[in-house]
């Protein structure tokens, strides 16, 4: 996944292709499922991140506290539709927590693990290795939920560790540093999270459902 991932994005990113995010900070509105990351691998994320913007001290460093790995989207931010995203929400919400909370009644805690870095052209991401929990959840909640948009964006479990404000000062060094990195995080699950945000990339947030998994081996 990391290294078909490296090699569709590396020569936008080589050129300095990339996508600013203008978004960074302004209000939003989404409604999505997702997993965070606990103490232990918040602090490893962010040491991977201190040692980064030594090389490239422009990124915009996404907080700890908004770090996460998507399950699902049920209203991106990114989407419009015909109706305001809270009304859809007050209309489908229940029956899309009822099929999440289902998922998670069966499913087993588990853990994601996180050895590589991808720069893409929108983002810099840490990539969990495949396959994973979250994967085989997106795999069953596919034929569960029905959503106006995108359910996902691809097949991909990732945090998004930072973005891009401007160029890169130096694209070549920046993509040989990553290649070499490992990013070593284990991130154990123990419940998925139903979440409206409020400021994007997930600055602002309110938890509405706290879903717990089984008890299981995390290993």
């Amino acid at each position: 996944m990391a290294a078909y991932a490296r090699a569709r994005h590396s020569p936008a990113v080589l050129a300095n292709r990339l996508r600013f995010e203008h978004r960074w900070g302004r209000p939003c509105l989404a409604y999505h499922a997702c997993v965070r990351p606990g103490p232990p691998a918040a602090a490893a994320f962010s040491a991977f991140q201190e040692s980064m913007l030594r090389l490239e001290p422009s990124l915009l460093r996404v907080p700890v506290t908004a770090m996460h790995s998507n399950l699902v989207w049920l209203l991106p931010a990114r989407e419009e539709f015909d109706r305001p995203k809270d009304e859809l929400w007050r209309r489908h919400g229940s029956e899309w927590i009822d099929a999440l909370a289902g998922a998670a009644h069966t499913t087993r805690s588990f853990r994601l693990r996180y050895r590589h870095v991808v720069a893409t052209d929108a983002a810099i991401i840490a990539v969990a290795d495949a396959p994973n929990g979250i994967s085989a959840l997106r795999h069953e909640l596919t034929s569960a939920i029905r959503v106006p948009g995108n359910l996902t964006g691809g097949e991909l479990v990732h945090t998004t560790l930072f973005r891009y404000a401007m160029p890169l000062r130096d694209p070549a060094s920046t993509l040989r540093w990553i290649a070499v990195s490992e990013c070593d995080v284990d991130m154990d699950v123990s419940e998925l999270l139903i979440v409206r945000e409020r400021v994007f990339p997930s600055l602002e947030y309110q938890i509405l459902e706290r879903l717990p998994l089984l008890p299981g081996d995390s290993g």
